[in-house]
């Protein structure tokens, strides 16, 4: 088993710290606040007051008042998420919480790790993710691989895809058009009855784009992106105590691009991926246990056409089971295990088998507390051991403090080891423990929150890519930092949000991390001033990203005003960096100039 010193007292320490702070704040404790519930934090039904761990939910509500396309372009807008591109829509992304690159949050769409197995390093592509079937995003932040296993450093996120309540039927369509000749189409439909639902979606995506190239010579030409999704979704209760689902999803993108090297020669890529998901779920002992057994799929093929053509292509197969037991009303645990086998076409696969356990216990109505422990054998590197303790505690009405500390590592992915640009098979997986301990406070009946969370995460072993090849690099990554959030719900029909977040990211050579914003602020207002008219506003002020030096700081605006014609048909507006800034996310890419799109909605 390899552990390394630094992570074991780390953990220990954390671990002390917060059951000081726990026993310390116990004596003025009032009655628990009942809040909404999240599954992604303990990987079971929670109430968010319980939960430890920082997290953040977003409803279908808040996206259909943002009025963007993309996953990443929302989430982007929450304190501790940044976003950067190689261009327009489709191109190559990266999502990093706190600083920590792509590669080092899960994904999963409906439970399905999306990750590309034959990618540079083992990430979810969200360039291809619309959002016209989403209706929930949770996201959890930290060092959770004792529940995900590897490459949960930076955190985890699950999208969750639209269905039906029970005993309705409902259609509905969108499409939406504007500049640089985008068009977005999207159908869906979801059906339930108290057993059984089902829900289908179908979403066409196009635009010319533009050209990504700074600075912008003769030669430049528009970069273009399609994108068609099919996913669907359904359950059925066999008796009372089975239900078994199902999950399924194909993308299948084109999108064309500006090289590095000759951002004049003409470079394609095809993109397809399909998901799919069986599983059931059985509930007994009174229900006081439920298990969840379930398989599912991934393949992933890009294809690349121009100056290096090729074609990658990664699956991955997992079995994974689950139990909750509800031990009394006070204990629960958690535990199961997974099996997952992921195969990069020519270069090789690996294998990696784990079993975890978790306790959450409530000593009183005010105090949660989580302690999870998980082994993992990689085929390739061995064993691991992972753990994750968190703290919820309830000081005063309208006041909770809490803490999580969890390790982690992230192995070498089959690119890094033997792929076709500069594979080490001499990588060894990447170690880590994070750290964050925060406050939410409410006020006004809650209409006024507020939040300040502290995050210091740390890396050993670093993997880079260095003159043509990937090495190890010794010594300690560190990402440290705060986020800050308010949301004030000043009426019933006016309502105001805010995030910063500052993050100091730095590498063994105490060098910035680079494409990592120090400073990262979000204000935003949704205001309806009559029942039918929804107007939204939100700008954005983004400073000291490194890339090769500083870029230049930022302000990005948008709105969106949306009017309810009938009960089932809505018309709408948006405008998007209506500043008309020229920015970079990424040094030397183009991104998006002033935009302007309409739509409409229909339900029935």
């Amino acid at each position: 088993m390899r552990n390394t010193s630094w992570i074991a007292a780390t953990l220990k320490s954390g671990v002390a710290l917060s059951a000081l702070l726990s026993s310390t704040l116990i004596s003025s404790a009032n009655e628990t606040e009942l809040d909404e519930i999240i599954v992604i934090a303990n990987r079971t039904e929670t109430e968010a007051g319980k939960v430890g761990s920082t997290t953040h939910v977003v409803t279908e509500e808040d996206l259909k008042n943002d009025g963007a396309m993309f996953v990443s372009e929302y989430l982007t807008k929450l304190p501790g998420i940044s976003f950067s591109q190689n261009g327009g829509a489709g191109k190559t992304s990266a999502l990093r919480i706190r600083g920590m690159s792509g590669y080092y949050t899960k994904i999963l769409l409906d439970g399905v790790d999306i990750a590309d197995p034959s990618g540079t390093q083992v990430e979810a592509r969200l360039e291809h993710v619309l959002l016209d079937d989403v209706e929930r995003i949770e996201i959890l932040k930290g060092s959770h691989s004792a529940l995900y296993g590897g490459q949960a450093v930076g955190g985890v996120i699950n999208i969750i895809t639209k269905r039906a309540a029970p005993g309705t039927v409902k259609h509905n369509s969108a499409i939406e058009g504007g500049s640089y000749g985008t068009v977005n189409a999207a159908y869906g439909f979801q059906a339930a009855t108290e057993t059984a639902d089902i829900a289908v979606n179908v979403q066409r995506y196009h635009t010319d784009g533009f050209s990504a190239q700074t600075p912008k010579s003769d030669t430049a030409d528009e970069d273009g992106y399609e994108n068609l999704t099919f996913s669907a979704k359904g359950s059925v209760d066999v008796t009372e105590a089975l239900n078994l689902y199902f999950v399924a999803r194909g993308t299948d993108g084109h999108s064309e691009f500006d090289g590095y090297n000759n951002p004049d020669a003409r470079n394609e890529q095809d993109y397809r991926q399909y998901i799919g998901k069986l599983g059931a779920n059985f509930a007994w002992l009174d229900d006081r246990m439920t298990t969840d057994a379930s398989f599912q799929l991934v393949d992933t093929t890009r294809k690349y056409y121009g100056d290096n053509p090729g074609t990658y292509k990664g699956d991955r197969y997992k079995f994974d089971v689950l139990n909750t037991f509800d031990v009394t009303d006070e204990i629960t645990l958690n535990f199961g295990g997974d099996w997952m086998h992921e195969d990069y076409a020519e270069y090789g696969s690996s294998r990696i088998f784990g079993g975890f356990v978790e306790a959450m216990v409530d000593p009183s109505d005010e105090l949660s507390l989580s302690l999870s422990s998980r082994l993992d054998h990689h085929s390739r590197f061995g064993t691991y051991w992972s753990g994750r303790a968190t703290t919820s505690y309830q000081i005063i009405e309208g006041t909770r403090f809490r803490s999580s500390i969890g390790n982690g590592f992230r192995a070498p992915a089959l690119n890094e080891l033997f792929g076709k640009w500069g594979p080490n098979p001499d990588l060894k997986p990447e170690t880590s423990v994070s750290f964050d301990a925060g406050v939410d406070q409410e006020f006004f009946d809650g209409k006024l929150r507020f939040g300040a969370t502290y995050f210091h995460i740390l890396t050993e072993d670093l993997i880079k890519y260095r003159v043509n090849q990937y090495v190890q690099i010794n010594g300690m990554s560190r990402s440290q930092g705060a986020e800050l959030s308010a949301n004030w719900d000043v009426l019933d029909n006016l309502s105001f949000n805010a995030a910063y977040t500052y993050t100091w990211a730095v590498g063994p050579d105490k060098k910035r991390l680079v494409r990592v914003p120090l400073h990262d602020v979000n204000v935003g207002a949704t205001y309806k001033p009559v029942d039918v008219l929804t107007l939204n506003l939100n700008t954005s002020y983004v400073s000291g990203i490194e890339d090769d030096g500083e870029l230049d700081d930022f302000v990005l605006v948008n709105a969106k005003a949306a009017y309810q014609y009938t009960e089932n048909l809505t018309f709408h507006v948006r405008g998007e960096n209506l500043l008309d800034q020229d920015y970079e996310r990424i040094k030397d890419y183009q991104t998006p100039g002033l935009s302007v799109y309409a739509g409409l909605t229909a339900s029935f």
